[in-house]
């Protein structure tokens, strides 16, 4: 062997030795489906609103260690280039934008961070056609890193993902046409779901929810959700609002005993952990040490406006305790009962929290 060539074995060796995915060097020879990633529940809807789930933009979240997106598909009229907001249930209660401009954040985010894999999941609880969201991600930069997998493979190793370039998976709840749009792909048919209508602390199971007819829990990634509701009534109306003063605990020592229960039962490490509120307690360590990383350091005391590099600082007893209506998201059918009673309920609620809030 020519010197040359062991000078460049060694170099190669050495970068080798360097090389690291989502923040781990051994992460890197890890299948996708082998790895566990943070999601942030309603990732887009941040505070002050009053529907938020989240304090800080998705640049911070990904920024601290976040590597799942979670949003909600809404059709808006009339609008260029893609008719697709992500709006809390309804645009009325909270409206994040276009989902171009959502995706193209992302973008933004994943060209500077070469060796972080991401998923984003598609809430589609209005079912509407996958196409719009095809051309909201075309009318975006985010196409490039678009990952498409073949359901007779394997998953590839993080490495092998960060290498193609090909580093965004992503899933949608309902109405998939894989046939037409291969990488957005169904998600029940791959991944399944913890119950999500959780109102008490004792109440986190591991029960399979949300899964394809036709597959069995044991060949699937998983969701475990971890946010918890409270629960008012107004008018009749059940209104399932986010409980921030729980999330230190909830995202704490419940987290981890939920975690330990549902690796026990299932067999498995969850794929994919859902929280809200992710920088309060320790989400974060707690996804890292399942993963074998060091966490990021995270400023608690500090949320993000949607803005790459610009932050403010915002006190905790400063925040308002959010609300958030949820709507049952089980089948299409109960969704379009409820949402015209919903539409004018929610106006209504909106503004009085609105006014509250002054």
């Amino acid at each position: 062997m020519s010197s040359v060539s062991i000078f460049l074995f060694i170099c190669l060796f050495i970068i080798g030795l360097r090389a690291e995915c989502n923040g781990g060097h051994h992460l890197c020879n890890q299948a996708y489906n082998n790895v566990t990633f943070l999601v942030t529940h309603d990732s887009y809807a941040l505070s002050p609103s009053i529907a938020a789930t989240q304090d800080n933009s998705i640049t911070q979240q990904l920024n601290d260690g976040v590597r799942g997106i979670k949003l909600t598909a809404v059709s808006v009229a009339d609008e260029t280039p893609s008719s697709v907001h992500v709006c809390h249930t309804l645009c009325e209660v909270l409206d994040g934008g276009p989902a171009t401009d959502v995706l193209n954040e992302i973008a933004f985010w994943l060209k500077h961070n070469p060796k972080e894999v991401i998923t984003i999941m598609w809430n589609n609880l209005h079912n509407i056609q996958p196409t719009e969201i095809e051309q909201a991600y075309k009318a975006s930069e985010i196409m490039p890193f678009v990952y498409t997998h073949d359901s007779s493979d394997k998953w590839p190793t993080l490495q092998e993902m960060i290498q193609s370039g090909k580093r965004v998976v992503n899933f949608i709840d309902s109405s998939a046409r894989e046939d037409d749009i291969p990488w957005l792909m169904d998600q029940f048919s791959r991944v399944f779901e913890t119950p999500f209508e959780n109102t008490e602390l004792q109440g986190f199971n591991c029960d399979v929810d949300r899964i394809a007819s036709n597959k069995s829990s044991t060949d699937l990634m998983y969701v475990m959700n971890h946010f918890m509701y409270g629960v008012i009534e107004i008018a009749g109306f059940a209104i399932k609002t986010p409980v921030k003063s729980n999330a230190l605990l909830v995202n704490s020592e419940s987290l981890v005993s939920h975690v330990d229960n549902c690796t026990a039962v299932l067999h498995k490490k969850p794929n994919f952990i859902e929280v809200d509120f992710y920088q309060l307690g320790e989400a974060l360590s707690i996804v890292a040490k399942l993963n074998g990383v060091n966490q990021t350091k995270v400023d608690k005391n500090k949320t993000t406006l949607g803005i790459p590099g610009i932050t403010m600082n915002v006190h905790q007893n400063e925040l308002n305790p959010t609300k958030h209506v949820l709507i049952d998201n089980t089948n299409s059918s109960a969704v379009v009962i409820k949402i015209t009673q919903y539409k004018v309920f929610i106006s209504v609620i909106t503004s009085l929290f609105m006014i509250a809030s002054v």
